[in-house]
C-alpha cells in the first residue's frame, strides 16, 4: 500500500491554488494533489510527486504502488510532457493567505516567492518578536512597533534609517530596471510576431493566386475534353450513317440476287438436279453475305455502347457544379468541432468553431466532460454529443442561445458505448453498432435512442455482423452503413441499407476495398467516403462517392494528407475534413476542403488543438457564434 503524507507534510500542490481546474490525469495517486516535480515508473508510466514516491520507497517497499514493478529513486523517470503542461498553469503565491493576490506560472513560482513582498519576517526590535509582511517591515519597526528604538536625534539611528531607505530605493530601482527590460523584450517580440504575420499574409495571397490559376487551367482542360468528346460523337454518328448505307446496299443486292434466282428457277424447272445445285450455291452465298452483315451489325453495337458510356460520363460531369458556381449559389455555414483523444490517454473537453468570414478557428465554452469516439447530431435546434470512451454522458448545446453553454442531459446511456454512429430520421434518433464496454464486445444492434428519463435504447434490428468504427448516413428513409471493424478486429468492405419504415436490413454492393475509421458525408443521393485504414492497417487519403441507389462508386481527387479517425462535414457543396491520425500515430490539427466539381483539395487554417476521434457539425447560418 502506498505511503500517504500527513496534512502537516503535503508534497503536491492543492487544487484550490490554481486559476482553473486541473485535469485529473495530472494528480498524484499518493497525496491526491496536483503533481509537484512529477516522476514516472519505468514500464507503465504511472506518475507521482517526486517527494511522495521517494517517501513511499523509503517507508514501504521498493515497488510501484500502482503496478508493483520493482522501483527505486534512481530508476524513476522524468515526466517531461506532464512537467511542460503543468509549468504553464497559473497558481497563486505561497503567501496568498497573507494578502498576496499574484497569479504566476508554476515555473516562475519559486522566483516569485523568494522576492514576494508578503513574505513573513520578524521585527528586529528587541523584545518584539512579531511576524509581519516584508513590505511592512520598515514602517512597523520605525513607526508602529511599541519596542522601536527612541534615540532622539541620534545620528547613528538616523544613519541606520537612511541606510535602510537606501536599500529599499536600490531594491526598487532594480525592480524598475527589470520591468523596463521586460517591456523592451515584449516590444521586440510583438514586432517579430507582426513581421511573421505580414509574411504569412503575403504567402497566403500567393497561394490564393496560384489556386485561381489552377482553377482556370482545370476549367480550360474540361472545355477541351468536352470539345474532344463532341468530335468523337460526331465521328461515331458519321460511321453509323455509313454503316447504315452499306447495310442498305447489301440488302438491295440480296433482293436483286433473289429476283435473279427466281428467274433461274422458273427457267430450269425441267432440270431439277441442276436447279438444286444452283440453289445450294446461291443459298451459300446468301449465308456468307448475311454473316458479313451480322459482323457489321456487331461492330455498330460496340460503337453504340462506347458512345452511350461516354454520354453517361458526360451526364455525370454535367451534374457536378463548378467550384465557382457552388460557392456562389450555396452559402457555407460555420463549423463546430468538439472533444478528441489527447496525450496521456486523456480526453479533451475543448470546443472550437471555424468562421468562414474570419477564416480562423475560435475556442468557445468547453464541454463538461471529455469525449473521444462519441457521436453527434442536431435535434430540435439542440446539438447532442453522445457517449464515447469512458463516458455514458449525453451533453447538449442550445444553438438558439448565443452565449453557448453545455448542459448535461437528464439521463445517461444504459451502457458505455464508443465508436458508434447516430442519425436522426424525423422524430427518431437511431443508434448503430459501436463498442459495448459493459459486455466487452462490439455491438450488432440498431436501436432507437429514446431521450427520456431514464434514457433507454429500444432494439429495432440486428445487423448480420458486429461492427464499430464504421460510417453511417441517412438517405430518404434509409440508413446507409459503411465498412468498420468486425469482432476479429478486421476491416469490413460490406455496405448495409437499413429501412427505417420496415425495420429491415439488407446487403448492398460492397466498397471497392476493406475500410475502417473513415469519415463520411452525404451529398445529394451520394455518400462521400474519406480516408480511413485499409486491411493492412495503413492510413489512406482515398476519396470516393457511393451511389445510394445503385451501389456504384466514383473516385474523387485524393486528400492532401493520409488520415484516419478524422471527422468531416459538408456545407453547401464544400466538404471539410478535420484532424485525425497519420501512419506514424501522430495527431493532426490540419484542415482541408474540397468543393464538388473541383480537381484539388486545399488547406484551411489549422485548428488550435490536434484532435482524433472528435465530432463535428455545421451551425445554422442565421446566427453568428464568433
Amino acid at each position: 500500500m502506498a505511503f500517504c503524507p500527513t496534512k502537516e507534510k503535503i508534497y503536491g500542490y492543492e487544487d484550490s491554488r490554481f486559476e482553473k481546474d486541473v485535469d485529473e490525469n495530472f494528480h498524484c495517486s499518493i497525496c491526491y494533489n496536483v503533481l509537484k516535480e512529477p516522476r514516472m515508473c519505468r514500464n507503465n508510466e504511472h506518475i507521482f510527486c517526486l517527494a511522495c514516491i521517494s517517501e513511499h520507497l523509503r517507508v514501504n517497499s521498493q515497488t510501484c504502488p500502482e503496478c508493483s514493478e520493482h522501483l527505486s529513486v534512481d530508476t524513476l523517470r522524468r515526466a517531461r510532457l506532464a512537467s511542460n503542461y503543468l509549468s504553464k498553469l497559473k497558481i497563486n503565491c505561497d503567501h496568498a493567505s497573507r494578502g498576496c493576490a499574484e497569479l504566476t506560472c508554476l515555473e516562475d513560482l519559486e522566483t516569485h516567492v523568494a522576492n514576494c513582498d508578503y513574505a513573513p519576517v520578524l521585527c528586529s526590535n528587541a523584545e518584539c518578536g512579531m511576524v509581519i509582511n516584508k513590505r511592512e517591515r520598515v514602517h512597523h519597526e520605525t513607526a508602529v512597533c511599541r519596542h522601536k528604538r527612541m534615540k532622539c536625534h541620534d545620528c547613528g539611528q538616523i544613519q541606520e534609517d537612511v541606510g535602510t531607505l537606501k536599500e529599499s530605493l536600490m531594491e526598487l530601482d532594480g525592480k524598475v530596471e527589470a520591468a523596463n527590460k521586460e517591456m523592451k523584450n515584449n516590444h521586440d517580440e510583438v514586432k517579430k510576431v507582426v513581421g511573421e504575420l505580414e509574411g504569412s499574409l503575403k504567402a497566403l495571397d500567393g497561394e490564393v493566386e496560384a489556386a485561381n490559376k489552377e482553377m482556370k487551367k482545370t476549367v480550360g482542360e474540361l472545355k477541351g475534353s468536352l470539345k474532344e468528346l463532341d468530335g468523337k460523337m460526331e465521328t461515331a454518328n458519321e460511321e453509323m450513317k455509313n454503316n447504315h448505307v452499306e447495310v442498305k446496299k447489301v440488302v438491295e443486292k440480296l433482293e436483286g440476287r433473289l429476283k435473279e434466282l427466281d428467274g433461274k428457277v422458273e427457267a430450269v424447272k425441267n432440270s431439277q438436279d441442276q436447279i438444286k445445285e444452283e440453289v445450294k450455291k446461291e443459298v451459300k452465298d446468301v449465308k456468307e453475305s448475311l454473316s458479313k452483315v451480322n459482323e457489321d451489325v456487331d461492330e455498330v453495337k460496340v460503337m453504340m455502347s462506347q458512345v452511350l458510356e461516354k454520354l453517361n460520363m458526360l451526364e455525370m460531369l454535367n451534374k457536378l457544379p463548378s467550384p465557382t458556381e457552388g460557392m456562389l449559389k450555396t452559402p457555407r455555414e460555420d463549423i463546430l468541432i468538439a472533444g478528441a483523444g489527447q496525450v496521456l490517454s486523456a480526453t479533451s473537453r475543448s470546443v472550437e468553431i471555424y468562421s468562414w468570414e474570419k477564416n480562423g478557428w475560435f475556442e468557445v465554452s468547453p464541454m463538461n466532460k471529455g469525449h473521444c469516439g462519441a457521436s453527434s447530431f442536431i435535434y430540435n435546434d439542440q446539438l447532442f454529443v453522445v457517449g464515447g470512451e469512458r463516458s455514458k454522458i449525453i451533453e447538449t448545446l442550445d444553438l438558439n442561445k448565443l452565449s453557448l453553454k453545455w448542459m448535461k442531459c437528464f439521463g445517461v446511456l444504459p451502457y458505455l458505448s464508443a465508436d458508434h454512429q447516430t442519425v436522426v430520421y424525423q422524430q427518431c434518433v437511431i443508434h448503430i453498432g459501436g463498442y459495448d464496454y459493459n459486455q466487452d464486445r462490439r455491438s450488432d444492434m440498431i436501436s432507437e435512442l429514446q431521450l427520456t428519463s431514464p434514457v433507454t435504447m429500444k432494439k429495432l434490428c440486428q445487423m448480420p455482423e458486429q461492427r464499430d468504427c464504421h460510417g453511417a448516413e441517412i438517405f430518404e428513409s434509409k440508413v446507409m452503413i459503411f465498412g468498420g471493424e468486425d469482432r476479429t478486429d478486421h476491416p469490413l468492405n460490406s455496405v448495409l441499407e437499413f429501412d427505417v419504415k420496415k425495420n429491415e436490413c439488407k446487403e448492398m454492393p460492397p466498397l471497392p476495398h476493406r475500410l475502417t475509421r473513415m469519415a463520411t458525408v452525404r451529398w445529394r443521393d451520394q455518400v462521400v467516403v474519406l480516408g480511413g485504414c485499409n486491411e493492412r492497417n495503413q492510413a489512406v487519403n482515398d476519396v470516393f462517392m457511393y451511389d445510394c441507389k445503385t451501389g456504384k462508386t466514383t473516385a474523387l481527387p485524393s486528400m492532401l494528407e493520409k488520415r484516419y479517425e478524422c471527422c468531416a462535414v459538408i456545407t453547401g457543396n464544400t466538404i471539410v475534413v478535420m484532424g485525425g491520425v497519420i501512419e506514424k500515430d501522430e495527431d493532426l490539427s490540419s484542415v482541408e476542403c474540397f468543393t464538388m466539381g473541383g480537381s484539388t483539395w486545399e488547406y484551411l487554417p489549422a485548428m488550435n488543438e490536434a484532435r482524433y476521434g472528435a465530432v463535428a457539425q455545421v451551425l445554422p447560418s442565421t446566427k453568428k457564434y464568433v
